[in-house]
């Protein structure tokens, strides 16, 4: 029988459609609230990294939170709830402008709001997508929103400063505040709810509920396995991206156009490998990609400096092409593959404890990216860089990881579970077949 596509889902569809249109907003406002910060308040690097820090900390602080809260709510509403924040604390920013009340204090307070309830979004909606569409679909489903990612990022800045020329900084965001209007409209529209786990007679407190979280996080083969690997990846990818355009610029002596067309053909590679991320893996098997993809993206960072020697500008091309290419690879089948072995009433838990690893691996590898280079040169971080992304992607052979075939929900043997109609959207996994789990090689 074969897999059902999503592109009959109208739930998912109504997910993405919302997660694309919020996905380009929130590439507005990461653009217009440091430009009103240095343009409007005369405010510089330090004020810059302040509203960053501000709005990416809070994964690395509240994740864990934020998936203990999803696993005892209802996901979707906190979604609701995020989006709807996030759409208030934005619409002040043009509100105080017409009282020309906007400061610095002002803005950093919208920066962390937004981070805060950015991150119990993320924790809910990675938590939610499994039961909304299923094991056997989460690699279509996040290879999707994946793509919806990847064209924000390769348009979003250039449609944000478009807006804040032809609107002004302040209508930008704006814009982008409706934007999570409409994901929350789009939200409300999905008419799939979740079935609450049966917790009679529970009295669990908070810490009992992290403890298990933790204990199927490093107790689980699989999931620990991805998780150091994911941890090693991002660390040493954060050390090459804060390098790579220090040595575009200061030792290819590239102008600011040709970077700008350098990381746009990353971008238009980062849909590519997102579209071709299933092809991939079916011709390779999971395990064996996740290991290939991991070390050649590490491969890319030790020949960036051979690159740009020999090919100059054509070789950071190159370059950027390939990491574009395998970046979303990994982290698609690293993301469907721990969504797919976690039961479902402990995703939160598990992926807010993983979520704030990860991003604390990147705000390190960023520090440290800049010290390395400082200390050692740009050619010898990028090489550490890569070496410490293919280490990453080889600690997958020493677990179960490396021999899985496929993902959960995609072989012969979880398809045969299933009940011959599909069974209806909200059957309680209590009452149906057993999670479905990884095929792993003989």
């Amino acid at each position: 029988m074969a897999k059902a596509s999503l592109g009959g889902h109208a739930d998912f569809n109504r997910l993405w459609a919302g997660q694309t249109i919020s996905n380009f907003g929130d590439k507005i406002s990461l653009l217009a609230l440091p430009t009103i910060a240095i343009v409007t308040l005369g405010g510089g690097p330090v004020e810059v990294g302040v509203l960053g820090t501000l709005r990416f900390l809070p994964f690395f602080l509240l994740a864990p939170v934020a998936g203990l809260v999803a696993d005892r709510v209802s996901r979707r509403s906190l979604m609701i709830i995020a989006d709807l924040g996030r759409f208030l604390a934005l619409a002040t920013i043009p509100l105080a402008f017409v009282f020309d009340a906007v400061t610095l204090p002002h803005l950093y307070i919208v920066a962390g709001v937004v981070g805060v309830l950015t991150t119990f979004f993320e924790v809910s909606y990675q938590s939610w997508l499994p039961q909304l569409i299923g094991a056997e679909n989460l690699v279509e489903g996040n290879t999707k929103l994946q793509i919806s990612r990847s064209l924000a990022e390769a348009v979003g800045a250039g449609a944000g400063g478009a807006l804040m020329q032809v609107l002004g900084a302040a209508r930008a965001v704006t814009v982008d505040a409706f934007t999570f209007l409409f994901s929350l409209v789009a939200l409300l529209l999905i008419r799939h709810r979740e079935v609450r786990e049966r917790v009679e007679g529970r009295k669990a407190s908070a810490a009992e509920d992290m403890k298990e979280g933790m204990r199927t996080l490093f107790g689980t083969p699989i999931l620990r396995s991805l998780f150091v690997s994911n941890v090693v990846v991002n660390f040493g990818a954060a050390i090459g991206d804060a390098l790579i355009l220090v040595y575009a610029y200061n030792v290819l002596g590239l102008s600011p156009g040709q970077v700008g067309i350098a990381w746009a053909v990353m971008a238009v590679f980062v849909i590519a490998g997102a579209v071709l991320s299933e092809q991939v893996a079916k011709v390779l098997t999971l395990g064996r990609t996740l290991v290939l993809v991991a070390v050649v993206l590490g491969a890319g960072y030790v020949l960036a400096p051979v690159a740009g020697a020999v090919g100059g500008f054509a070789g950071l091309l190159v370059i950027q092409a390939v990491l574009g290419f395998v970046s979303p690879i990994f982290d698609i089948h690293v993301l469907s593959l721990v969504q797919g072995v976690t039961p479902n009433e402990q995703m939160g838990r598990v992926g807010g404890t993983a979520l704030a690893a990860v991003y604390g691996a990147l705000s390190v590898g960023y520090a440290a990216g800049g010290v390395i280079g400082e200390a050692f040169g740009l050619t010898a971080g990028l090489v550490l860089a890569g070496a410490i992304i293919g280490l990453g992607g080889l600690t997958l052979l020493l677990g179960p990881v490396a021999a899985i075939r496929e993902q959960p929900g995609g072989g012969q043997e979880a398809r045969a579970e299933e009940p011959a109609d599909g069974g209806p959207a909200d059957e309680d996994p209590a009452d149906g077949p057993e999670r479905p789990v990884a095929t792993i090689t003989g």
